[in-house]
């Protein structure tokens, strides 16, 4: 062995030292490049055979067929005679999914077995679809048929509820299941009966019309809002079967079967679906989907949270077209209650600004004839206007800022001069607007900004001076008072929950403003009171001044 060290970047040669393969190996351990299998040509298509799509295809196909028949005259010619056909097939094809899928839970086959439990759900209320269809058949064939069907039906779930017990299918979803069968198990009977008494295609009169509006506004929001009633998402396991959305799965289903059902009987007997129609039923599912994700994610994010309280909002839009705007109204209104439900339990900006945008929609969505009553000029653009504007309004009184103070002054003296059809109007205008801006300015930090106070105590001079004018010289009677009296209650109010007067300029200047009318009275009076008499009250009033010095000179004869 060679005393010097090893050159590994020298050349090869007869001078060299050897160094054994043992040292210059390289290590297949620190080279081990990791192993991938090669992929098969056919991955794919094996990867997308075990999702088994061959079932869904088989259904879809099922309901192409019933099309089909009932499109074919030289099949089967009579309506009886395709309904029967399309009732058997489709009775028998669920039979063999049902017994299949008992078959592969006891075989432990968990996702086709599941894939077909939801197959089942999904068609568990086509069969009253197809008896709708036949809008001619004989009312007793309707009751035998839809009887038949729901006694079916329910027999269905219940062998595959008991025979799958790890099927997550809890007793409350069975019960919220049962109503809506029972609901869709009723639809064809109803509407057969109220298709006698129907006059003319496309009817906007009627008991057939009215009860088809009203399912739609009533009995399907109801149907929606038993999503709510559903058990907590909960895991009974790992096996598909006990997935913890299965339910909510189920219960999507049956919903969606019965917007369908609805469709069709009002295709087949001649209601338009308009879109005011849904309004109600999208309104209850948006508002369950805000209690979904509550219920699944206690702490969302602020974003996710606003994004969901915006949507029932958004979802009155559909009622907008509709004539009358009651859909829209009812809805709005409910929106008003429902985030000041939630500004009072949460305090939450988003709510109390959603909850103002809601009344604006409100106040935009009253029907013009109620618009007629306050005035030829006002339309819907007006009110409109005079909503945006009292969402600015509020938006300035919940400011600390003295100019928002300003500007809600402001707009609250434009909407009172535009909407008002009343001689004094420019004079309520300035009231309201002088009495907002001194209410306003108790919120002001006269610390932190310059010349607040003297703002204040200009605007209640405005305000007094304004009063005066309008009480001796236009005749205004008692109507400043209608003004002073709610901002000295305010003023009393505040200077109840503080323990103190946040200004002197505000009460003081609301007393004024209250005295005016009376002053005026008393000095009409005064005029034609008798010389002496004014002589010997002055006196009085003389005297008593001076009593009130006499007791409190100590007080300010030495300054």
């Amino acid at each position: 062995m060679s005393d010097y060290p090893i050159d590994s970047d020298a050349p090869a040669g007869d001078d060299q030292p050897r160094v054994p393969e043992a040292l210059t190996a390289p290590d297949p351990v620190a080279k081990a490049e990791p192993s991938h299998p090669p992929k098969q040509p056919w991955a794919w298509l094996r990867q997308f055979l075990v999702w088994n799509p061959m079932y869904l295809v088989s259904a879809a196909l099922l309901l192409y067929g019933f099309y089909l028949v009932s499109a074919d005259p030289g099949f089967l010619r009579t309506e009886a005679a395709q309904l029967s056909f399309n009732l058997g097939s489709l009775q028998l094809y669920e039979l063999v999914v049902v017994a299949t899928a008992i078959f592969l839970a006891g075989r432990a086959v968990w996702y086709d077995s599941t894939l077909l439990v939801g197959l089942e759900n999904l068609l568990v209320l086509v069969p009253f679809i197809l008896i709708s269809q036949a809008a001619l058949i004989e009312p007793r064939l309707v009751w035998t048929l839809c009887s038949a069907a729901g006694l079916l039906a329910a027999a269905r779930l219940v062998c595959l509820k008991r025979c799958i017990p790890r099927l997550n299918f809890p007793p409350r979803l069975v019960a919220i299941g049962t109503v809506m069968l029972a609901v869709n198990t009723a639809l064809p009977i109803v509407y057969r009966i109220l298709h006698q008494s129907k006059v003319g295609t496309k009817p906007d009169w009627g008991a057939a019309y009215e009860t088809n509006q009203y399912i739609w506004w009533l009995l399907v929001p109801a149907l929606c809002a038993l999503s709510t009633a559903l058990p907590p998402a909960r895991s009974k396991g790992a096996l598909w079967p006990q997935r913890a959305w299965l339910p909510l799965s189920f219960f999507s289903l049956w919903l969606v079967g019965t917007w369908v059902h609805l469709y069709c009987l009002g295709y087949v007997y001649d209601f338009d679906l308009r879109p005011e129609l849904l309004a109600p039923s999208v309104w209850i599912l948006f508002w369950a989907l805000c209690v979904w994700v509550a219920r699944m994610l206690p702490g969302p994010k602020p974003a996710w949270k606003g994004a969901l309280w915006t949507l029932p909002l958004l979802s009155t839009l559909l009622a907008a077209p509709q004539n009358g705007k009651q859909v829209f109204l009812v809805l709005t209104v409910l929106n008003v209650a429902s985030y000041g439900v939630i500004y009072l339990r949460r305090r939450a900006p988003l709510a109390l600004h959603l909850l103002l945008i809601s009344t604006v929609a409100l106040i935009g969505g009253l029907p013009q004839a109620w618009a007629h009553h306050f005035g030829a000029e006002i339309n819907r653009e007006t009110l409109l206007g005079a909503g945006a504007g009292i969402y600015l309004v509020v938006c300035a009184a919940l400011s600390p800022k003295p100019k928002m103070g300003f500007l809600g002054a402001l707009v609250a003296a434009t909407i009172v001069n535009a909407i008002g059809q009343h001689p004094q109007t420019s004079h309520w205008a300035t009231q309201i607007g002088l009495a907002f801006l001194l209410l306003h300015s108790l919120r002001w930090t006269t610390s932190l900004e310059e010349g607040a106070n003297a703002v204040r105590w200009l605007t209640a001079l405005a305000w007094v001076a304004h009063s005066f004018v309008w009480t001796h010289v236009y005749g205004a009677g008692w109507m400043p008072c209608a003004v002073a009296i709610p901002v000295l209650g305010a003023v009393l109010v505040l200077r109840w929950l503080q323990g103190r007067w946040s200004s002197l300029a505000v009460p003081l200047a609301a007393g004024l403003v209250l005295l005016c009318p009376p002053g005026r009275s008393a000095a009409v009076q005064l005029q034609l009171a008798p010389a002496g008499l004014l002589a010997i009250i002055g006196s009085f009033v003389l005297f008593g001044l001076g009593t009130v010095a006499a007791l409190t000179k100590h007080r300010w004869a030495s300054r």
